[in-house]
C-alpha cells in the first residue's frame, strides 16, 4: 500500500470504516511511499492507528508544520493531521485517481522541479496539463512492456489525432511519421521530445508534416498540390 486511498480501501476489507481510522505522523517515514507500514506489501489493516508521511505528497504545504525538527502544540497538529488526511482521503477516492495516475502526477512535478528529463522540461509543460499527462501515461506504458514502436505510436497520436507511423519494410529501425498538422518550430521540439522519450536512438525518423506521401492506389494521398515528395 502506498497512498491514503489505498490504505483506507484496505481498511474497510478488513472491517475498519474511515472514521474509526486515526492518521498519525510517522516516526520514520519513507520518502518513497505515503503510508509507513513495517511491511510494504502488507494487504490488512491489523490496526486503527496508522502511520503516515504527510510530507509524501504535501511536502511544500505542510513542511513548516510536519518537518521532524518541528516542535510545539503536539496535540493540535497530532489533529490536524488526522483531520488533513481524512480529508485527502475522501478528495481521493472521490475523484475518481488511480495509481498510474497518482504515478503521473509524481512525475509530472518532479519534471516541473528539474530532477530529471531537463531536456524535455519545456516542451512538455507547453502542452496543455492533460497531454502532458498522457504523455507520462505512455512512458509508464513502455516501461511495461517495451513495445517502443507501438507506444511511440501512442504518443504520437495522442499529440496528433491524424498522425500515421510507417516501418520500413528493408529496414525496421526506420520510420516514416506523418503529423497532418504544419511544420512549426513547436511541433518541431514535440517530435523530438516523442523520440527521446519513446525511440531507442539507434531508430532514424523521416517526419512529414501537413502533406502526406503520396501512396499508389491511395485516392486520398495523391492529389494535386497536396501530395509530399518522399
Amino acid at each position: 500500500m502506498n497512498c491514503v486511498w489505498e490504505i483506507v480501501l484496505k481498511a474497510q476489507k478488513s472491517g475498519y470504516n474511515l472514521e474509526e481510522l486515526r492518521f498519525i505522523n510517522s516516526g520514520s517515514p519513507s520518502p518513497y511511499t505515503e503510508s509507513s507500514f513495517d511491511f510494504l506489501n502488507s494487504d490488512t489493516i491489523e490496526e486503527s492507528e496508522i502511520e503516515v508521511n504527510p510530507l509524501y505528497r504535501f511536502a511544500n504545504e505542510l513542511g513548516e508544520v510536519f518537518l521532524p525538527d518541528v516542535k510545539g502544540y503536539e496535540k493540535a497538529r497530532e489533529i490536524f493531521l488526522d483531520v488533513i488526511m481524512h480529508y485527502v482521503a475522501v478528495w481521493d477516492l472521490r475523484s475518481g485517481g488511480d495509481k498510474k495516475e497518482l504515478r503521473a502526477m509524481y512525475i509530472l512535478k518532479e519534471i516541473e522541479e528539474g530532477r530529471f528529463l531537463k531536456s524535455i522540461r519545456k516542451t512538455l509543460f507547453s502542452l496543455d496539463f492533460e497531454k502532458s499527462k498522457r504523455i507520462i501515461f505512455c512512458l509508464l506504458d513502455l516501461c511495461k512492456c517495451k513495445d517502443y514502436i507501438t507506444i511511440f505510436r501512442k504518443a504520437l497520436r495522442e499529440l496528433y489525432p491524424k498522425a500515421n507511423l510507417y516501418i520500413h519494410s528493408e529496414n525496421l529501425r526506420k520510420l516514416t511519421v506523418f503529423t497532418g498538422v504544419d511544420k512549426t518550430k513547436e511541433d518541431m521540439e514535440r517530435i523530438e521530445m516523442l523520440k527521446k522519450l519513446f525511440l531507442p536512438i539507434s531508430y532514424e525518423t523521416d517526419v512529414f508534416w501537413k502533406y502526406h506521401f503520396g501512396i499508389i492506389g491511395v485516392d486520398d494521398s495523391m492529389k494535386i498540390g497536396k501530395t509530399a515528395m518522399y
